[in-house]
C-alpha cells in the first residue's frame, strides 16, 4: 500500500457517491503508475487482492505543480488559475466542501514532494475561506504523521470546520490493511 495511491482509491470513493468530476479537484504525483518497479504497469491497486484505483483519475494537478502554493490558491480559487483554464474551488456560503490530503509530515508541517505547508498558513487560507463565505460546511481529512499539530490550538471552534486526523499532534501514523489471504 502506498500514500501516493490513496489519492486514487479516495477519488474512486467519492465518484461511487455521484460526485461528479467536476466538483473534484485531484494533486497526486502521477509516479507509481507507470513506475518500473509496478507489477501491474498502467494498473495501482492499493490493497491486497484489489481493483485498479488509478484508472479514470483527473490529472488535475501532477508533478511539480504539486506544492504548498498552488494547493492554498486552489483553496481560496484562485482567479489567476481559473484564467487559465485550471480546476479552483467554486464553492459558496451554502456549500459543504470535503479535503482528503494524505502524505507525510511532522509536526507543524504537511510535507510536498519539495516544500512544506506549515500550520499556520493552512490555517490563514481556511479562515479566510470562512470570512469569504465559501463554504457552510468543510470537513478536512488528513493522514500524515503528527498531522494533529496541524490543526491542534491553531483551529477556531467557531468556523464550522470539522477536522480528523491520523495521528495526534506527536504521534506517528501508520499505515496498513490486512491481507487475510
Amino acid at each position: 500500500m502506498s500514500l501516493r495511491s490513496d489519492v486514487y482509491h479516495a477519488y474512486q470513493i467519492v465518484r461511487s457517491h455521484g460526485i461528479p468530476d467536476d466538483q473534484i479537484i485531484v494533486f497526486h504525483f502521477n509516479d507509481i503508475a507507470d513506475h518500473k518497479l509496478n507489477p501491474t504497469l498502467g494498473v495501482v491497486i492499493n490493497r491486497p487482492n484489489g481493483t485498479d484505483v488509478y484508472h479514470g483519475v483527473p490529472k488535475d494537478y501532477v508533478g511539480a505543480d504539486v506544492n504548498p502554493k498552488t494547493f492554498l490558491k486552489v483553496l481560496s480559487g484562485d482567479q489567476e488559475l481559473a484564467n487559465a483554464g485550471r480546476k479552483v474551488l467554486k464553492s459558496g456560503p451554502d456549500d459543504h466542501v470535503f479535503i482528503f490530503f494524505d502524505d507525510h509530515g511532522a509536526p507543524d508541517i504537511i510535507a510536498f514532494q519539495d516544500n512544506y505547508l506549515y500550520g499556520e498558513d493552512l490555517m490563514d487560507t481556511l479562515i479566510t475561506m470562512h470570512a469569504n463565505k465559501t463554504f457552510a460546511k468543510l470537513v478536512f481529512y488528513l493522514e500524515t504523521c503528527e498531522s494533529g499539530s496541524m490543526f491542534d490550538k491553531l483551529l477556531p471552534k467557531d468556523i464550522n470546520i470539522y477536522a480528523t486526523t491520523a495521528s495526534l499532534p506527536t504521534e506517528n501514523s501508520y499505515q496498513w490493511d490486512l491481507d487475510s489471504t
